[in-house]
């Protein structure tokens, strides 16, 4: 028996530092590395001393000065790669640092400047090169990874989501790009960081008082650099700007701190308390009757994972509808189009404005609805499921994943649900599908969670089966629907065939619910809706909207304001058992949705969510580079028309984010509960 355990104990190999305290483990690790790089400068010094060279370059002292050169363009050679992994292309590179120049070597200067402080703190050139370089190149991959899955790059409000990161790899695509630049530049990055290696074996700086003065000095003209007015002016966008505008603009190291610059929504220049007194008399002048009585249906609201009318697409077709239940309740109850926040992925974000009414894009770049930087703020925020809760019903939330993305586990108790269900919480052995658990299973557990409730109830349920990857055996079969197209082949129609599959598959759950609700006697409105159009991205040039005519561009950024809108659209459905007929418009979103489920189920609005459905009549959606206006127009910023309006909005959110909170309370609340 010993003899086995010592041979599985000589079998395991053991990692630097295991089993030590975490700062013995750090230095193990530096330790573990610094004997590979030297080992591999004696390798390379081996072979260089075999070859051919002239003595002159054999020189300890020209190798001092080589690895001068060399040191000091890193930080110019780190900035290209950035650009180069992000860019995915050699040309547009050079044409970028050609037409950008002054972004270009500012942010080689501040590299510069860390590295520097690097060297004098650790005396080896080789760490100064590689302790930037690591977390700065890792960052551009995942930002290049993050636009091809949903066509927009990193994002400084992302970095909540960084403790996450094995579940949102696990959506990536099989045999997914890591992008056209990103070998050739780590491969330049990695032949730098041996040559430094190389060149400076063996060397390192005198430790000395001079050298901890250098560093210090270098930390705080660093920090001069980052925190005064010039770099951030320099950096500082226009109100509304994209990050992926800020990347053309400064690259994608100086695109991140400008975000950062810009993290939190700025205080109107109008917000005053006699300016929001003035506002509160004005919504109070406006507002509905107190209380309307009368039957308190069960709202259903259910939020389908990238639903939308496959059929809309050209150049494609089924033997079979793929959303037959959708298609047939369409001719009987009311359906229209609803308008997303986000395109190809961020149902949090999604989901974050239906509950709230907020327009996401009043936030500072740094944040989203998701992410405030003040976590207390979710129990101050106006909120559907507050409503809800104050006037006597359940409040229950069932989300067949887990309550790892989006700060859900915090955010969405403190605003109002009293139950909020996961995937941990379905029963033993629910069905799944396609990866995740089933839309059946999510309709399962609404049911359930449904018939625990006495009284009236606001159910919230967000489906998961249709979510990505989207790929080939991806699920157990083909969707058996008879997908076609002449402009796709091989695997880009098993991608769209995929989708076809999670698309029947909620029409299917949503089949099933509504039958269930039909044998109810309590009174029920259920609304369906699917949360953004899925990411179809194939390769780094096309996605399959580009392939089948749908899209003009992969590139979110060459879009206009009629294909933003396209882009940002899927459908709903209103549907209820006790015959009630609701006014229900042919267009419906984000923002506009939670006072509309207010008003359909009779419940009192609170002043907030009345103010939005007075400016939906002017304001349909608004977020970054997509203004949709009342009578469904897309512009890429507010017309000079509903410039008042976006003015009250911006100081009603800032007032209750970020500012005194003078009227906060009043709009918030039911003033009068039944």
């Amino acid at each position: 028996m010993k003899l086995a355990e010592e041979k599985e104990k000589k079998g395991k190999r053991r990692l630097p530092g295991e089993g030590e305290p975490w700062g013995e483990r750090l230095r193990a690790y530096r330790r573990a590395v610094t004997r590979a790089v030297e080992e591999m400068g004696r390798s390379l010094s081996w072979w260089m001393g075999r070859l051919p060279l002239p003595r002159a370059w054999r020189e300890p002292q020209f190798r001092r000065r080589l690895g001068g050169i060399l040191l000091v363009s890193t930080p110019l050679l780190l900035t290209f790669c950035c650009q180069l992994i992000t860019l995915r292309s050699l040309g547009e590179t050079f044409v970028w640092l050609g037409g950008h120049l002054p972004a270009a070597l500012l942010t080689a200067g501040l590299l510069f400047l860390a590295e520097l402080a690097l060297l004098m703190a650790f005396g080896r050139p080789f760490w100064a090169v590689l302790l930037p370089a690591v977390p700065v190149t890792g960052l551009a991959v995942v930002s290049t990874v993050k636009e091809l899955v949903n066509g927009a790059p990193l994002l400084l409000s992302d970095f909540s989501m960084a403790g996450q990161a094995g579940s949102i790899a696990g959506f990536l695509r099989p045999g997914m790009s890591w992008g056209r630049g990103t070998l050739p530049a780590l491969l330049l990055l990695g032949a730098v960081l041996a040559g430094l290696g190389l060149l400076y074996r063996g060397f390192t700086l005198a430790p000395g008082r001079y050298r901890a003065v250098g560093c210090e000095l270098t930390v705080v003209v660093l920090a001069v650099a980052l925190f005064t007015m010039p770099l951030q002016g320099f950096a500082a966008g226009e109100e509304g700007e994209t990050q992926a505008g800020r990347n053309e603009r400064l690259g994608f190291l100086l695109g991140l701190y400008s975000a950062g610059v810009d993290s939190v929504m700025s205080q109107p220049g109008d917000y005053t308390e006699d300016n929001m007194n003035r506002i509160l008399l004005e919504l109070e002048a406006k507002a509905e009757p107190a209380s309307r009585g009368g039957v308190k249906p069960n709202v259903v609201l259910l939020v389908s994972e990238s639903f939308f009318d496959i059929t809309q697409l050209p150049h494609l077709s089924f033997d079979r509808d793929p959303i037959l239940n959708f298609r047939a309740l369409s001719r009987t109850w009311p359906t229209g189009t609803f308008l997303s926040n986000t395109y190809g992925g961020g149902t949090g974000n999604v989901e974050m404005e239906i509950l709230t009414g907020i327009p996401s894009a009043f936030l500072g770049a740094g944040e989203s609805l998701t992410t405030l930087a003040d976590p207390g703020v979710y129990g101050r925020l106006p909120s559907v499921v507050r409503a809800f809760s104050e006037q006597g019903y359940g409040t229950v939330m069932v989300h067949s994943y887990t309550d790892s993305l989006y700060n859900r586990g915090v955010n969405l108790p403190q605003m109002g649900f009293d139950r909020t269900l996961y995937q941990k919480d379905f029963p033993k052995g629910a069905q799944e599908s396609g990866g995740f658990l089933s839309d059946h299973s999510l309709t399962q557990e609404l049911i359930r969670q449904f018939e625990r409730e006495e009284g009236p109830v606001f159910l919230y349920g967000l489906s998961m089966e249709n979510h990505p990857p989207y790929h080939g055996g991806k699920f157990s079969q083909p969707s058996g629907l008879g997908t076609e197209s002449g402009e796709l082949v091989g695997e880009e129609l098993e991608i769209m065939d995929t989708l076809a599959h999670g698309l029947r598959d909620a029409d299917v759950a949503l089949g099933e619910l509504l039958d269930y609700f039909d044998r109810r006697e309590e009174p029920t409105i259920v609304v369906f809706l699917g949360d953004h159009l899925p990411g179809l991205y194939v390769t780094e040039e096309d996605n399959l909207y580009t392939a089948l005519g749908y899209s003009s561009s992969s590139n979110t950024q060459d879009w206009g304001a009629e294909e933003m809108k396209r882009m940002h659209s899927t459908c709903f459905l209103v549907w209820n058992n006790y015959g009630a007929e609701l006014e229900v418009p042919e267009t419906l979103s984000c923002t506009s949705l939670g006072a509309y489920l207010l008003e359909w189920a009779g419940a009192e609005k609170p002043l907030y969510f009345q103010w939005a459905a007075q400016a939906f009549q002017e304001i349909q959606l608004y977020r970054s580079r997509l203004f949709v206006s009342g009578d469904g127009t897309p512009y890429e910023k507010p017309p000079q028309e509903a410039e008042e309006t976006v003015a009250v909005w911006r100081n009603l959110v800032y007032d209750m984010l970020y500012g005194k909170g003078y009227i906060e309370e009043e709009i918030r609340k039911v003033k009068n509960e039944k």
